[in-house]
């Protein structure tokens, strides 16, 4: 008895689960356009639709307005290992019973220009502008973690920014921005004089994490952490899945 094939927008769907789960379609990566997808499988406007729809419900894709589809990070073994935590620091903070607090100290846009370094990790001109700001984290109104950040403005022409006296990640989220993790690196340095201030030493070692997001397949931000509060550890735990395979988790505890 011959076995009957899976319905066309099955098998699209298939076909994207499949190369989505073992990697070779990257977070952010864009989809190509129905009319694409039509003629790459033979497909009507309606079937391609259907399996595009079902893929976003399933959480494999995210379909933006105007700008086409993306491979979400939901599903992706890179955003699952990576140590970068999606949680926000606000959501953290008050994980330990501390009232979060953030304080923006300064916000403006700037020049690819005036600081290249960045704008050569964000792939920007010297022309092109970036968000720049710096925010003072809290916890019961004690400083906890100096905050600054570098977004291409390109990726996110305009925000509220009251947004920033609370969790920019929350306000991120509900614009249906979702980044996808680039990479999270830890070191150690000694406060400048600003930063001294805040803490009321220069003699002391902070613990500096860099965080560098994507967002439709682009470097999008730039974060650096600087933790002040000795109250608090940064921990990377290291654990398997059920298929052997290593995973990392970002956690910030109560040292």
């Amino acid at each position: 008895m011959e076995m009957k094939s899976n319905p066309k927008y099955i098998e699209i769907e298939q076909f994207f689960i499949s190369r989505i789960e073992n990697g070779e379609l990257m977070p952010d990566q864009q989809i190509p356009s129905e009319a694409q997808l039509c003629e790459q499988f033979s497909a009507s406007r309606m079937t391609v639709n259907k399996a595009m729809t079902n893929l976003s419900k399933k959480g494999y894709i995210r379909r933006v307005p105007g700008n086409g589809s993306f491979v979400s990070s939901d599903y992706s073994e890179n955003s699952v290992n990576d140590p970068i935590s999606q949680h926000s620091l606000s959501d953290e903070i008050r994980s330990f019973g501390w009232q979060p607090g953030s304080k923006l100290l300064e916000y403006r846009i700037i020049q690819g220009k005036d600081n290249p370094q960045i704008a050569k990790e964000l792939d920007i001109g010297d022309e092109d502008y970036i968000h720049y700001f710096v925010r003072l984290r809290t916890g019961d109104d004690r400083p906890v973690v100096l905050s600054y950040t570098y977004i291409a403005y390109d990726l996110l022409p305009s925000f509220d920014i009251r947004c920033l006296s609370s969790s920019f990640n929350a306000y991120l989220s509900e614009q249906g921005i979702r980044r996808s993790s680039g990479y999270t690196k830890f070191s150690a340095k000694r406060p400048d004089d600003k930063q001294a201030e805040i803490i009321g030493t220069h003699d002391a070692a902070l613990l500096r994490q860099k965080i560098f997001w994507r967002y439709l397949n682009r470097p999008f931000e730039i974060t650096f952490h600087y933790y002040l509060d000795e109250r608090m550890e940064v921990v990377i735990n290291r654990d398997h899945d059920d298929n052997g395979s290593d995973f990392y988790r970002k956690t910030i505890t109560k040292a």
